[in-house]
C-alpha cells in the first residue's frame, strides 16, 4: 500500500514497507502521521491491495482517537484526507471565481475547474476541500454522481 497523490495539488505521501516486517495498521498510523507532517492539505492514499472499507474503518478510527483535525473520505478506491487550512476562506473565494459550481446538496458543493480538470469538494461546514482530478467529461460526469449520491449529514457534537 502506498499513499500518493492522483493531483498535483496534493504532495505525494509515499512509503514502501515490506508486508510482513509491518502490520497494516502500522502502516496506516505512518502513512496519517506522515501526511499530518506534510505541507500539504491533501492527500490520498491509492494501491491498497487490501480490503477498502476495512483500511479507511483504520484510518478514520486512527485520526479519531489522535483527535486530529483531518476529515478522511472515501471515494472509490481512494481514501482520500483533507486538513484545515489556515488559507481555506481565500482558497473557497478563488474556487467560486474560477470554477463552476456542478451540485449545492446539503452540506457539500462541488465546483468544476474545467479548464484543469479538477472538481473542488467543499464540506462547508468543516472548512474541507478535496481536489479530484479527471480526464474526461465522461468520469468527471461520474464522479459527481458518485459524490452526490453519497449521504452527508453534519458529525454529531
Amino acid at each position: 500500500m502506498t499513499a500518493e497523490s492522483s493531483s498535483s495539488l496534493k504532495k505525494k505521501v509515499e512509503g514502501e514497507f515490506p508486508e510482513q516486517a509491518i502490520d497494516v495498521s502500522s502502516l496506516v498510523r505512518t502513512l496519517v502521521k506522515s501526511f499530518l507532517k506534510s505541507d500539504s492539505n491533501y492527500g490520498v492514499i491509492t494501491d491498497i491491495r487490501s480490503d477498502i472499507n476495512y483500511i479507511y474503518d483504520l484510518v478514520v478510527r486512527f485520526v479519531q482517537v489522535e483527535k486530529m483535525d483531518i476529515y478522511v473520505l472515501k471515494l472509490e478506491n481512494q481514501i482520500l484526507l483533507s486538513k484545515t487550512g489556515s488559507d481555506f476562506d481565500n482558497l473557497y473565494k478563488i474556487l467560486r471565481t474560477c470554477s463552476v459550481l456542478q451540485i449545492k446538496k446539503d452540506m457539500i458543493e462541488i465546483w468544476d475547474d474545467a479548464y484543469n480538470k479538477v472538481l473542488h469538494l467543499i464540506i462547508v461546514p468543516v472548512k474541507k476541500h478535496f481536489p479530484i482530478e479527471y480526464t474526461n467529461t465522461k468520469e468527471r460526469t461520474r464522479i459527481i454522481e458518485k459524490i452526490s449520491l453519497m449521504t452527508w449529514i453534519p458529525a454529531s457534537p
